[in-house]
């Protein structure tokens, strides 16, 4: 049984302990060392002040869409300006703020431009896109889901799609799942890590297989069934193979959703770069359809006699497509564009042998059924592409073609910024982009969530958790204390943020000076498991007689983990938010085995 992940507990006195480090409080004592430092300055009188803050940030969420634009004829059509394009949001028109137009010759471009065909290894871009557009594309190979010769297809033609672009200057990340997710190489721009991390790739186990050794023990005792004139069992058989298909589908997604969940912070363009065998919409579809050719609609008895199940039915009563909306909303939530990989190439696999012909009279044999099981695979792979604006890649055996096309989408694109209506109100709304010239066509995401700032610093320092990024102007720094066992797989860890007052913006108001942070924690477990985000909000007043004496001091933050034994990491994200300023630092601390006293 897989372990619960770290949680997070605030300390019983969460305002009180949200403290200058001027004042004494007592839980500064959870941690032996900052505990001095607190009572040396206790004289000194400075405060916290829980008054509402005088001073509202406001803030303008400018939310970018990228748009693609091709003719008829598939042609990327490039020279457009501001004007040529049309935004709706939740259907009302909205004003184009900013305007972005990216059309950059492909590395294989520039090498044909200057005589060379080897691909021109020595080449150097042109020019860098500005830090707000430059991407980050996540290659996500779903190992539980891929078949080893089709993976190793997919991997052999990656490699030359990922050199270009490395170097067209993007950031690359590996992720693996095989019932696990595996940061095999966290994202760089060093073109040997992601060589190396695409030979760790391939020396995993691929999972797929072992879906097929069931599928075919279910087919077996399907016909077996039909020569005994039992249906009752041959529905049972497929049944009970549907119900393990959900299980590991729900968890395949889960675990698809959390990697695109925490690419919600990172700085520029993000995409994920899917590759698998497909995802059952409909797990066992194809079993249904054969039950019902070999039994007939009227021979599955229900729980009376004149009630019958037909087994067409059934099977769309087990559909999945919510599991695969609920990850483009995600998807679209965080800005992030799916790419998705059909690595079974241009005939798919086979789910029916030849026997099956045999048994069948009527509905297209078995051709017919293996159709069905590929539509049923690619339609998840088809709406996931789509509805985020990005491209499917299906029944091709050319996949260095398809990659370069896709390619071309990173290179080529127009980004559209517009000020959103509803304020950062959490919620999702829909995006239409129109171009008003005739004869276009343009692809885009459909939607998006107006994320307040908090929501957006969460997200950054998520991401900083996960992608193990560090950004700290503000000095945040974060000291441990002894664990304490609760029970066999669960320790208390106190911790202590500490943040240089010096470069905490205060205003005035009255005596009193003021400011406002807000501190964000998150843990990851040794298995990968995150905890939610803990989110802790306080003004702080200083007399200002006192805030050059309060600048050379700290502001201390006491919280309490629940952590598992091994090697959690705990995420700081620290927003002051008057000057808008935000530091994100994690850290590793080991907790060992505890005998119970």
């Amino acid at each position: 049984m897989r372990r619960p992940i770290s949680q997070l507990a605030p300390h019983p006195t969460t305002l009180a302990t949200a403290v200058l480090a001027l004042a004494v409080l007592a839980a500064t004592a959870l941690l032996a060392a900052p505990a001095a430092l607190a009572q040396d300055a206790a004289a000194d009188g400075a405060q916290i002040g829980q008054a509402p803050l005088f001073v509202e940030r406001v803030d303008v969420n400018v939310v970018n869409v990228e748009v693609f634009v091709t003719d008829d004829a598939g042609r990327r059509v490039t020279g457009l300006e501001r004007d040529d394009f049309e935004i709706l949001q939740d259907g009302k028109p909205v004003e184009i703020s900013n305007f972005f137009a990216v059309a950059r010759p492909s590395r294989l471009d520039l090498a044909i431009e200057r005589g060379r065909d080897d691909g021109g290894a020595v080449l150097t871009p042109e020019s860098d896109l500005p830090a707000e557009q430059q991407l980050n594309l996540l290659v996500y190979v779903d190992h539980f889901n891929l078949h080893p010769q089709n993976r190793k297809r997919a991997l052999d033609e990656l490699r030359g799609f990922l050199e270009d672009r490395m170097f067209q200057g993007d950031r690359v990340m590996l992720v693996g799942y095989d019932g696990q997710l595996d940061v095999v190489q966290p994202f760089t721009r060093d073109w040997n890590e992601v060589r190396n991390g695409l030979d760790r790739l391939g020396r995993m186990k691929a999972l797929r297989p072992r879906d097929d050794a069931q599928r075919r023990q279910v087919l077996s005792t399907i016909r077996l069934a039909h020569e005994e004139d039992d249906a009752q069992m041959a529905l049972s058989f497929v049944r009970s193979y549907v119900q393990e298909q959900q299980v590991e589908l729900r968890r395949s997604t889960a675990a698809l959703g959390k990697t695109v969940r925490a690419m919600a912070g990172l700085p520029g363009r993000r995409a994920v770069l899917y590759v698998s065998d497909g995802l059952p919409q409909r797990p066992g579809e194809e079993l249904y359809e054969y039950m019902r050719e070999l039994f007939g609609t009227n021979s599955i008895r229900g729980l009376s006699p004149s009630d019958f199940i037909d087994t067409s039915i059934e099977a769309l009563t087990q559909d999945e497509t919510a599991l695969f909306d609920q990850i483009t909303r995600t998807a679209n939530s965080q800005q992030v564009t799916f790419y998705t990989v059909d690595a079974r190439g241009g005939t798919g696999d086979t789910s029916f042998g030849a026997d099956v012909d045999g048994t069948l009279t009527e509905g297209g044999g078995r051709l017919a059924l293996d159709s069905l099981h590929t539509l049923n695979l690619q339609e998840p792979l088809i709406e996931m592409a789509e509805a985020t604006g990005g491209a499917a890649i299906l029944n091709t055996f050319e996949l260095e073609d398809a990659f370069y096309r896709t390619g071309a989408d990173f290179d080529n694109f127009y980004s559209l910024g517009f000020q959103s209506p509803a304020a950062g109100d959490g919620e999702y709304h829909e995006v239409k982009v129109r171009v008003k010239r005739p004869g276009l066509k343009v692809r885009h995401r459909n939607g998006f969530v107006d994320k307040s700032p908090q929501q957006q610093v969460a997200d950054r320092t998520l991401s900083s958790l996960i992608f193990e990024m560090e950004s700290n102007p503000l000095g945040v720094q974060v000291d441990f204390g002894e664990p304490e066992r609760k029970a066999r797989r669960e320790y208390h860890m106190p911790i202590l943020v500490r943040i240089p007052f010096r470069d905490v913006t205060l205003l005035p108001n009255g005596e009193m000076e003021e400011g406002r942070i807000r501190i964000f924690l998150a843990v990851k477990d040794a298995e990968g498991g995150v905890s939610d985000m803990h989110e802790y909000t306080y003004p702080l007043q200083v007399p200002r007689d006192q805030v050059e004496l309060a600048r050379s001091k700290e502001i201390g933050y006491a919280a309490t983990l629940k952590v598992s034994p091994g090697t959690p990491r705990v995420a700081i994200g620290v927003w002051d938010e008057l000057s808008g300023t935000e530091s994100f630092i994690h850290k590793s601390v080991q907790i060992e085995k505890q005998r119970r006293r």
